[in-house]
């Protein structure tokens, strides 16, 4: 081939090969014509494209594209062609014709082209170290394709480091080439295909291939000899390999994420305990390290400075001298080079524009690449600096080799496999920047590890020359581990040492050595600028002044470092430069360092770095401080912590690692002076950031804060070196010292052992799943306030144990050692517990879940007796068997010090705890040495000692072991055995040996396989145990089966229930003897299947068994039969108190056969059975005591005591029956009845819940005669028809002994009947009937037939006093026939007929009664739909009222309103609120009045009249010579009308006072007016009066909010100036201001009589308040003044103290609830001027703020005050010192009544002055010190002296900390306060102790109205005491027990104790544990709480089933106003549901 081929092909050559090969090219491309005109679409234009595919055939489409392509340049063409080549199938064209299009247009080809054949054949064996299998160039082959068809015909041999193709001759390689370059067009079609892999091996591609690799391994060691020979001007050591570790990191790589902290670079090199040691490895054997995708992609990580990017050249220099030869070409790209690149470039451009052009054919070598890329080696060097790494997971990828991407793509592409599959990439970056890779096509994680220890000490040795500074810096080193942990990085340790060889040179002395990293660099500044200057100063100025010198260029790099951080840039090119003159000056002095970057265009340019990243920090974070454009406040907002866990928005922020802790560096006070330079500003100004930056730090402390932010907190503490700073710190993170999942370090654990060991208390250091290396736990020893300490992590195993051991004896503070799920082995807890023998104040272990297996326990549990202070150990989860179990439950045994031991689910869980310091172990003393003191109080840990061991798989052949270790045990408290396998066998094994034990409270057997014949064992256990007291056994579902004991101690409950003389004789606690009854056994024997046989058995093992008080055997089988049988057996049984057979499967038959044994067996007092659901079957029993003196059984004293009484000996006790849900007909109803006259004593029989028939009610009633002693009889929610309500009413006929009969809520009524107490004569005759009987139907829907047949029934009735028919539907024909009823009955006192169908007619009728009935005394109508209508009765009508409310009368029915009313004669009081009659209808009502000359009072409230009718009535009533009120309320009542009413008022001369509160008015009329005038003034001085002047007798004006203004009060002073002898004038809640008051100050020195003012809350300023105060002084006969709510202010205040001692008649000040501050000078003078009021009695400063001083002023006067009743000084913050003035001054003020002290602060001093005081105060009635910090020392004293103060109605002690001693003196005190009504110990800190001893003092106060005790914690045991007590305090109205803590298992006590209680109105138990079962027990008690007003239960687990039974039992209780349910377990539906039902169940907060 001649040159002018060879021109011919050039790039203008490419036209000229399409056009020539057109028709071959559209037959081969027509076969994949879909893939060619897809990559058409890029260079074709639409409309051409549209042309194209407009073509029918794809050869068309396609020649018709070529021809297309020919118009287009020839760039263009050629491109298109490479793609098509690349992308198409490798046999798609024929070899010659890709060919030629491969290298039309090639210049760099020339020279190959015009080679002789025989050259070409030489130059092929020049192709070295190419393996013959290449994979495919990317090109997707079809399935079944033929690679080689013949493998055998081409081999190759190496032959050194060449190969030679055997099978080609030269002579036919000559003919191939000549074939390649000079195709016969028209042989193209026969040209041979080839495969891509015998392609891809021509030899010029070899050979181009080849001399790429030469020319890239020659620049690449020329470049880095070059560089390792120039050394650093600044002395730095070369860091060659022996300084540099790479480490493979060992495990799942997909974990690196969890390892990673993404706030920091930690060195993953320093594996945590949890993980394991990496292996360090050579660079061959880390790259040919495991793959996981179609890309060998592998990461190095390492923090800044560790010489990963000379690790990178370095692996590039390896490789070029024979090292990692699998690879034929290695690629080196930094990131910061390719963060220049802004636009699109190809892989082939990345490759060779960017790292090296081959000299020759390009393509060539490119196309070798991509069918190797097995043999490439890619590395990107520093991805931490990558500008686009956030968005590398998100970016395009590409796998076309040509097409352009961006640099994010590009890399994208390469590190996800599409390009270059198989090719092998190497990753640097720093740690915490690789979590923006998507991790799992990684194959390899190592670590470039920089320096440990020993290599820190190597180079310290290569970088000192004088040995002396070399050990004075290793020693500093190791003192100071955060500095040490910095020099683990290579370039960081530079910095160090070069500094620290600075500091130690430049003195003889011993230099004070940097301890932060702020201090190093601002040493390090110093160091730099000195050695870069050539000045050979070495004072101490010099510094400074070098610093004042470049002060300009330091602020422009610190600006530089703070541009870099904002944008996340750690590389600066020309453009991001702020100046020449800042760069050179940094080069030139070292702090930044400057390399070249080769530019995509060939062209160099020059890049900078600081020299290391924390330099970059430390400057950005100095620019902050010395830039006077940024603010503290602005510092304050730009000033956070980091944390692990960032959020999208936070992605920004995570370049920078440690500004913040720079920051709080610089703000330490040995850096002003620093700062102060560089900012040119004064240290004033440099404090001020200072203070900004320890602001931030002191209220992060106080936030909430993460583990990670923890930590990051006390780097910035430590870094200030504040020690006053750490200790508040460590103050606000006390309780938050809980660390969790993320790496710890070294230098974590040495700043925050710093912070801890600052703080002036204990705290709790709590570690979970943090990895961190032993290092950590050594610091740890330096660490004296940790009192609590938590490890937990899977991995730390028994070298952590071990290396814990060593150190934890050294933490004297340590209480509780928490070492869970440690993997902690025997081996490993010998060590730990060695050293925790020497851990004196050790209280608490947690070792569970880890391994130590049953000899570990062992080992454990033989070292336990040497831990004296320990009180707790976890054991659980350590793999131990059956035998460790025992060996656990044996410590009990022999250790002496163990309180109780748990151990449960097969060991995973093991408690053991052990007595406090003060208790005493059983085992260490003997029974003698027991005072009774001791036994009592003492020692109360000591009873009880728990062995708990549930489900631990223990079975009947362990039960000998387990007695063994029982039999050892002393005085054990309960054994729990629950859950096991012990088997019937088991039982009774241990049933055997029970009386061995010593168990004084509970055994539990539940869930342990029993069966029947294993509970009629446990039965006879009752007897074998004298001290055991109940068993408790049900099979049903999950087993019970309990054994229960008596208490040696405590007095157990006795049969008899009034408690008969108990058996025991025994020593008190006092030493005294006492009489301790013997315990009540039960038996409760429940879901066991029981039949008619198991009965028998059972009473023959109880035979003996004659202390047995209750016997359960409900929810069995025993049916009719078993019942009869029961029956029968009773005799035998001895049951003292109760039998339960509920659910028994029983009939009616069996229901008249319990109700048989009434008669029976005569200590029987109830019988009660409900055969419903949930079934009931109940016998109690009067109770019987056995006594030790043989006497048998004996009947109570109640019996013996009424028997007595009344002279009969066999008089039963009273009995009670009461059956539901038993459907009974008439028969079965005689039947009953029968049975029933037949037993004597029956006193209430409930038939409730029945669906009784009017014929079985009938017969019941029939009945009713013959049960004489019947008292109750309950019919209640029965469906009761018409019928049978006549037939109740009718009963008070039938028999004459019904006092009253009740029935309510028609269609489910209540009916009540009750039968008079029987008042028993001496002789013993029939009591006298009745005297007072009452009928209610409520709610019956009477008709008129029903009530004529009821009034003709009523006819006939005796005594009938009250009737109330209220609720009915009664119309105006039933009111006609009860006005003609009521002359009949002569003894009736009222009928109440509220509620039903009244018309006015109706009204008007019963008003009638007035007139035609004598008795008739009052009738009132109101039509509204909450009126009542009723009327009374009298023997005597002297005096008649008639009240018509809101019957809105028409005008007729108002005249014959008037005509009736006209002519009652004795009527003195006439009601007509709220009918809207109008002024006509007033004015009628005048005409009227004066025939009713009795009538006192009229109100005409709400009646629509206006003022003009009232000025009419009031001069009608102008002559009127009686005293008369009159009452008005209407909507005109406000403002200037108030006013105007006032004027009328004062016109007329009789009127005595007029009242004005809101809208309404009172006006009252004396007899002779104005003649009375005169006598009130004779008191004055008479010349002040005109003798002859007629005045209004006016005596009092009271304008209640009223909305009078200063306006209005202006027009109102006119007119009461003319009322000179006004009494009393009040002006409550008005705003008249100031102007007002100076009004009022004008018109008070007109009342020279005035004695009472008040002016509440009128809102006066002090401006006002002086005027106001002057007019006062005026005012000498005044005696109350009250001007609460008003601003007082200082002026005010002293002004009024001025005035005071001339008010000489004051007797109450009333300056509560002040708004503003008084000011200290105003509250002196106030006082002054009160302790000159001696005469008076009500002092109320509330909120005054007196303070001591103020106090102390004031007492001084009190003495003299000798008719002080009232003291009210609340929130006055008076102190101890304030209180002891007070009681000095009270100590002789006898008549004191109230003295109220709340809100103030007098503590124990003050309380103890009051006490001496106290019993001086025989007259006190009131004291209030809630909320005064008294505790029980004070509390103590007062409770002594209130003993002494017999009038006390109310003590108010809440909110103090006075305990249970207090309560103890109180509950002494309560029997002497006869008087006492209130007692408030709300938040009193009071416990069951206190509670119960409360309970007894209350017992004897009978006038007790309120108990408040809400917020204590008195529990169960001390709520039963106080429900006891109840019943004593028959005065009691509310009962406040509000969070407590008690829950139903004392909701049967509370529910007694409240029916038992008469007066109870409101009861609030909210806020503490009652569920279902308490509501019902409540429920059941409501209706016998005929007062009770409000139920507050909010606040408790209630369900809907329980409040449906509270809405049930509200039915029966109309007296209940509200049961609040708030904040319980119901949902909303239910809670509408159930408020639909009744509208008093209230589910909301208020």
């Amino acid at each position: 081939m001649n040159d002018q081929d060879g021109t011919r092909m050039s790039t203008s050559g490419i036209k000229e090969v399409l056009e020539s090969n057109h028709g071959q090219l559209v037959e081969c491309l027509s076969l994949e014509a879909n893939h060619v005109l897809e990559k058409a679409k890029g260079i074709l234009d639409e409309m051409e494209l549209n042309f194209v595919m407009s073509q029918k055939t794809n050869k068309e489409k396609v020649s018709v594209l070529l021809k297309t392509l020919m118009t287009k340049d020839n760039e263009t063409c050629k491109k298109f062609i490479e793609t098509v080549i690349i992308v198409m199938p490798c046999n798609l064209l024929p070899m010659g014709l890709e060919n030629m299009l491969m290298t039309a247009g090639d210049n760099d080809t020339e020279g190959i082209l015009c080679q002789q054949p025989n050259e070409s054949n030489s130059d092929i064996t020049a192709f070295s170290d190419v393996e013959s299998s290449v994979t495919d160039i990317g090109r997707k082959r079809k399935a079944g394709q033929v690679t080689n068809p013949k493998p055998t015909e081409e081999k190759r041999s190496r032959k050194g480091n060449h190969c030679k193709t055997a099978a080609v001759t030269p002579a036919s390689m000559a003919s191939f080439t000549c074939t390649m370059w000079n195709p016969d067009p028209g042989e193209m079609d026969n040209t041979p295909s080839q495969t891509g892999e015998e392609y891809l091996n021509l030899p010029a591609i070899s050979d181009f291939a080849e001399d790429y690799k030469s020319l890239m391994i020659r620049n690449i060691s020329q470049k880095y000899e070059a560089n390792l020979a120039k050394e650093d001007q600044l002395k730095q050591v070369t860091l060659d390999q022996t300084f540099r570790s790479l480490t493979m990191k060992a495990g799942s790589v997909a974990k690196l994420k969890e390892r990673i902290d993404a706030s920091r670079d930690d060195v993953l090199s320093a594996p945590g305990l949890e993980e394991n040691q990496g292996s360090v490895a050579n660079l061959a054997e880390f790259l040919n390290g495991k793959h996981t995708s179609n890309c060998r992609v592998h990461i190095l990580l390492g923090k800044a400075g560790t010489g990963k990017t000379k690790l990178m050249h370095k692996i590039c220099y390896e490789w070029t001298r024979g090292a990692v030869c699998q690879f034929q070409y290695v690629f080196l790209f930094e990131f910061r080079q390719l963060n220049l690149i802004k636009g699109s470039i190809g892989l082939k451009s990345m490759l060779f524009d960017l790292f090296l052009q081959p000299e020759r054919s390009s393509h060539s070598v490119f196309r070798f690449i991509i069918g190797n890329p097995k043999k490439i080696l890619i590395l990107f060097d520093g991805f931490d600096e990558f500008a686009g790494k956030a968005s590398v997971c998100t970016s395009v990828v590409s796998d076309d080799p040509i097409a352009p991407l961006s640099v994010g793509q590009l890399f994208s592409s390469l590190y996800n496999g599409k390009l270059l599959p198989g090719c092998t990439i190497l990753i640097t970056s720093r740690p915490k920047d690789i979590l923006c890779l998507p991790l799992d096509v990684v194959g390899q994680v190592g670590e470039v590890s920089g320096f440990n220890q020993c290599k820190i000490e190597e180079y310290a040795n290569r970088f000192f020359k004088d040995g002396k500074h070399n050990r004075q810096a290793t020693c500093h080193l190791q003192k100071n581990r955060k500095i040490l942990n910095v020099c683990y990085i290579p370039a960081m340790c530079w910095i160090v040492f070069l500094c620290l060889e600075h500091l130690l040179s430049r003195s003889h002395l011993e230099p004070k050595l940097p301890h932060t990293m702020t201090q190093f660099y601002i040493e390090m500044l110093t160091v730099f600028l000195k050695k870069g200057t050539s000045s050979k100063e070495t004072n101490a100025n010099t510094g400074n002044r070098l610093l004042n010198k470049y002060r300009e260029e330091i602020q422009g790099l610190c600006n530089l470092a703070r541009k870099g951080l904002q944008e996340s840039k750690s590389v600066f090119y020309s453009r991001d430069l702020l100046s020449e003159k800042v760069t050179n000056f940094a080069s030139s002095y070292g702090f930044l360092t400057t390399f070249e970057v080769k530019t995509i265009d060939q062209n160099q340019e020059n890049g900078h770095a600081f020299i290391h990243l924390t330099l970059q920090e430390f400057l950005a974070a100095l620019h902050q401080m010395i830039d006077s454009t940024i603010t503290d406040q602005m510092l304050k907002r730009r000033f956070y912590l980091k944390s692990k866990w960032t959020s999208k928005n936070d992605m920004k922020n995570v370049f920078t690692d440690a500004v913040h802790v720079f920051l709080s560096g610089l703000a330490s006070k040995g850096c002003k002076q620093f700062l102060s330079t560089l900012s040119s500003k004064n240290e004033v100004w440099v404090q001020k950031k200072q203070k900004a930056i320890l602001q931030n730090l002191r209220k992060l402390a106080a936030t909430n804060l993460t583990g990670p932010k923890i930590i990051e907190l006390c780097h910035c503490v430590y870094e200030t070196q504040d020690r006053e700073l750490a200790r508040e710190v460590a103050a606000h993170l006390k309780s938050k010292f809980e660390l969790r999942n993320f790496r710890l370090t070294p230098v974590d654990m040495t700043v925050l052992t710093f912070v801890i060991n600052s703080g002036a208390s204990c705290i709790c250091l709590d570690i979970g799943g943090c990895a961190m290396d032993l290092e950590c736990v050594t610091i740890l020893a330096t660490c004296k306030n940790i009192e609590v300490l938590v490890f937990k992590s899977r991995k730390y195993e028994d070298k952590f144990a071990g290396t814990l051991s060593e150190i934890i004896p050294r933490i004297n503070s340590l209480k509780k050692l928490i070492l869970t799920s440690c993997s902690i082995t025997v081996k490993g807890v010998v060590h730990l517990f060695s050293a925790l023998k020497l851990c004196h104040r050790l209280e608490e272990i947690n070792l569970q879940d880890n391994e130590l297996g049953d000899a570990g326990i062992t080992a454990l549990l033989d070292a336990l007796p040497q831990i004296r202070s320990l009180r707790r150990i976890e054991l659980g989860g350590n793999n131990i068997t059956v035998n460790g179990i025992l060996t656990i439950a044996n410590a009990i045994s022999t250790c002496p010090n163990i309180l109780d031991i748990s151990v449960s689910d097969g060991g995973n869980i093991a408690t053991v705890r052990f007595f406090t310091g003060s208790a005493t172990s059983p085992m260490n003393r003997s029974s003698g040495s027991l005072s009774p003191s001791m036994e009592c109080e003492g020692n109360h840990e000591a009873l009880l000692r728990k062995l708990s061991l549930v489900n631990c798989k223990l079975a009947a052949q362990h039960v000998p072991a387990l007695s063994r270790i029982l039999q050892r045990c002393p005085q054990l408290a309960s054994l729990d055995l629950s859950d096991n396998e012990l088997k019937d066998a088991g039982l009774r094994r241990l049933v055997e040996i029970l009386p061995d034990f010593d168990i004084s409270k509970l055994i539990n057997l539940s869930n342990n396989g029993t069966s029947e014949d294993g509970v009629l064992c446990l039965a006879s256990a009752l007897k074998k145990c004298p001290r055991m007291f109940e068993v408790e056994v049900s099979l049903k579902h999950h087993q019970t089966v309990l054994l229960k004991f008596a208490e040696q101690q405590e007095d157990i409950e006795v049969r008899d229930e009034r408690k008969t003389p108990p058996v025991d004789f025994r020593l008190s606690s006092t030493g005294d003897s006492r009489i301790v009854p013997a315990p009540l056994k039960k038996l409760s024997l429940t879901n066991c299947c029981f039949q008619v046989k198991h009965l028998e058995e059972l009473a023959s093992t109880l035979e003996n068994c004659n202390d047995l008080a209750e016997l359960n055997l409900s929810n069995n089988s025993l049916g009719d039969r078993g019942i009869e049988k029961l029956v029968e057996l009773l005799p035998k049984l001895h049951v003292s108190k109760l039998i339960n057979v509920g659910n028994n499967l029983i009939s009616l038959a069996g229901v008249l056969c319990l109700a048989g044994c009434l008669k029976m067996v005569r200590e029987i007092t109830e019988v009660a059975i409900s055969l419903g659901k949930n079934g009931k079957g109940l016998i109690k029993f009067c109770g019987k005591c056995r006594f030790q003196q043989g006497q048998g059984f004996k009947e109570s004293s109640e019996i013996l005591s009424f028997g007595a009484k009344y002279g009969k000996e066999d008089l039963c006790v009273p009995k009670k029956i009461r059956l539901e849900e038993c459907e009974m007909d008439d028969k079965t109803m005689g039947s009953l009845c029968l049975i029933l006259e037949e037993c004597s004593g029956l006193t209430e029989l409930d038939l409730s819940n029945n669906a009784l028939s009017d014929e079985v009610i009938a017969e019941l009633l029939n009945h009713l005669p013959g049960l004489h002693d019947l008292k109750i009889l309950n019919i209640t929610d029965n469906v009761i028809s018409p019928d049978a309500i006549l037939l109740l009413a009718h009963s008070l006929n039938v028999c004459e002994n019904i006092l009253e009969v009740e029935v309510r809520a028609s269609g489910r009524a209540s009916i009540i009947l009750m039968k008079k107490d029987c008042r028993l004569e001496g002789n013993g005759k029939k009591p006298e009937p009745p005297c007072s009987r009452i009928l209610s139907l409520k709610e019956c829907n009477l008709t008129k037939s029903s009530v004529e047949k009821l009034f003709k029934i009523l006819e006939h009735c005796k005594d009938l006093t009250e009737l109330d028919l209220s609720c009915n539907l009664l119309g105006d024909e039933e009111l006609q026939c009860l006005r003609d009823f009521l002359p009949k009955p002569h003894v009736l006192k009222l009928i109440d007929i509220s509620n039903n169908r009244i018309s006015p007619d109706g009204a008007l009728c019963l008003v009638e009664s007035l007139n035609t009935c004598s008795n008739v005394v009052m009738v009132e109508v109101s039509l509204s739909s909450h009126g009542r209508s009723f009327i009374k009765f009298a023997k005597r009508c002297e005096r008649k009222v008639c009240s018509v409310k809101e019957c809105n009368f028409k005008e007729k029915e108002l005249v014959k309103f008037f005509s009736i009313i006209e002519c009652c004669t004795h009527l003195t009081e006439l009601n007509l609120a709220g009918n809207m009659m109008g002024d006509e209808g007033l004015r009628n009502l005048v005409k009227v009045m004066d025939k009713l000359k009795g009538l006192k009072e009229l109100n005409l409230q709400n009646n629509g009249i206006s003022l003009v009718a009232v000025k009419d009535l009031l001069v009608a009533l102008k002559n009127c010579p009686k005293a008369f009120t009159v009452r008005f309320e209407e909507l005109w009542i406000f403002g200037e009308n108030v006013a105007n009413l006032v004027q009328c008022v004062c016109t007329h001369l009789n009127i005595a006072d007029i009242r004005v509160k809101n809208r309404s008015v009172l006006i009252r009329l004396v007899e002779n007016g104005w003649q009375s005038t005169e006598t009130l003034w004779s008191d004055y001085d008479s010349s002040r009066m005109d003798i002859g002047a007629q005045y209004p007798a006016l005596r009092l004006i009271s304008l209640y909010q009223c909305d009078i203004e200063s306006p209005q009060l202006l027009h109102l002073a006119s007119i009461i100036k003319q009322c000179p002898h006004l009494l009393e004038f009040h002006l409550y809640r008005n705003s008249v201001g100031n102007k007002g008051a100076e009004t009022l100050a004008e018109i008070l020195p007109v009342f020279q009589g005035l004695k009472k003012l008040s002016l509440e809350s009128i809102d006066v300023s002090p401006i006002g308040m002086v005027p106001l105060a002057a007019g006062l002084h005026k005012c000498h006969s005044i005696e109350e003044i009250n001007l609460s709510q008003n601003e007082l202010g200082e002026e005010g205040a002293s002004e009024l103290g001025r005035i005071l001692p001339g008010l000489k008649q004051l007797k109450k000040i009333n300056l509560s609830r002040i708004p503003t501050a008084v000011g200290l000078t105003g509250t002196s003078m106030l006082a002054k001027g009160l302790r000159t009021c001696t005469r008076l009695e009500e002092i109320n400063l509330d909120s005054l703020m007196l303070k001591d001083g103020g106090a102390q002023l004031l007492a001084e006067g009190i003495p003299r005050m000798t008719c002080l009743k009232k003291l009210n000084l609340r929130c006055n913050s008076i102190g101890c010192k304030g209180a002891a003035y007070l009681a000095n001054g009270l100590k002789h003020s006898t008549a004191i009544v109230e003295i109220d002290l709340n809100g103030n602060c007098i503590e124990d001093a003050g309380a103890l002055n009051l006490a001496d005081v106290l019993p001086n105060m025989k007259s006190l009635k009131i004291l209030n010190l809630t909320q005064n910090n008294i505790t029980a020392a004070g509390g103590e004293s007062l409770a002594r002296a209130l003993a002494q103060c017999p009038s006390v109605e109310e003590i108010h002690l809440s909110t103090n900390k006075i305990g249970d001693l207090t309560a103890r003196k109180l509950a002494e005190a309560l029997p002497k306060l006869p008087c006492l009504k209130v007692l408030n110990l709300h938040s009193s800190e009071l416990t069951a102790s206190g509670g119960g001893s409360l309970a007894q003092g209350l017992r004897l106060c009978p006038s007790i109205e309120v108990i408040s005790l809400p917020e204590n914690s008195i529990g169960n045991k001390g709520v039963t005491e106080l429900a006891m007590a109840l019943p004593k305090m028959t005065s009691l109205k509310k009962l406040d027990l509000q969070l407590n803590r008690f829950d139903d298992s004392v909701a049967e006590e509370l529910a007694a104790g409240f029916v038992g209680c008469p007066g109870i109105e409101e009861i609030i138990l909210s806020w503490n544990n009652i569920s279902d079962a308490g509501a019902v027990r409540l429920a059941d008690a409501l209706p016998r709480m005929r007062r009770l007003k409000k139920l507050d239960l909010e606040g408790n687990t209630i369900t809907a089933a329980g409040a449906e039974k509270l809405a049930a039992s509200l039915r029966q209780c109309s007296f209940i106003e509200v049961i609040r349910l708030w904040k319980n377990k119901i949902s909303k539906d239910r809670e509408q549901i159930l408020q639909e039902q009744d509208s008093r169940l209230n589910f909301l907060s208020v």
